[in-house]
């Protein structure tokens, strides 16, 4: 069975906010790679994801991890921005 895939590219409002989620989740995504594999790039302003699994319902859980952790994270920067 050949795997299934999704591409996430976030664009955030500077390339400061895009690097620091980068960072703040790099080891949840290290952690993650046991039943689907996935890469991370920052470019810019732009992050993105791609991820490969062998089944669906894996795949869905992976895209709503990482949609989770990048909303976690944007949030913390947002709060701590504007102090």
């Amino acid at each position: 069975m050949e795997d299934l895939f999704f591409s996430l590219e976030i664009e955030f409002d500077s390339e400061e906010e895009a690097e620091i989620v980068y960072r703040s989740i790099l080891l949840e995504h290290l952690d993650t790679q046991i039943k689907s594999r996935s890469n991370m790039e920052v470019k810019g302003r732009t992050l993105k994801v791609e991820t490969y699994a062998k089944d669906l319902s894996i795949l869905k859980a992976s895209l709503y991890s990482y949609l989770r952790w990048i909303k976690v994270s944007e949030s913390i920067y947002k709060m701590i921005s504007k102090k």
